[in-house]
């Protein structure tokens, strides 16, 4: 089943927006998919910006084509928390770049390394007056 559904989304994909690599994440990247889940898949295409309404086309079309609501995240315009939970949690299934999938994916969990340390000043004042509006 997940076989089949990834490669209808890989051919579609490649084929309508010639991505550098496709992940799909959440449930079906974990194999916990039930009757109405729907897919969430993430891609990268370093020389193109997809516009909201583009996106939201492409994933009726491939939504008519597997049968299931698609999620169709652009991972140029994913939050860097998004980003990381994409790649930490998301199984790849078309690279066409694999360097630049690796880079990218280092760029990603470096960029929330220093959002965590930026924060972490934020987190300790919380955590010494037990409240987030200090009060």
């Amino acid at each position: 089943m997940y076989d089949e559904i990834f490669r209808q989304v890989r051919e579609f994909i490649t084929e309508k927006l010639n991505p550098d690599f496709i992940i799909v994440f959440a449930s079906y990247a974990k194999r916990t998919t039930h009757s109405e889940s729907d897919i969430d898949v993430a891609f990268y295409r370093e020389d193109k910006v997809f516009s909201s309404y583009e996106l939201f086309m492409f994933a009726q079309r491939l939504a008519d084509i597997i049968g299931m609501e698609v999620d169709l995240v652009d991972l140029k315009e994913a939050s860097t928390v998004f980003a990381v939970q994409i790649f930490s949690t998301g199984e790849v299934i078309y690279s066409k770049n694999e360097n630049l999938r690796m880079e990218l994916h280092m760029r990603t969990y470096s960029m929330y390394a220093r959002l965590n340390e930026e924060r972490q000043p934020i987190i300790d004042k919380i955590m010494e007056t037990g409240s987030v509006y200090g009060e």
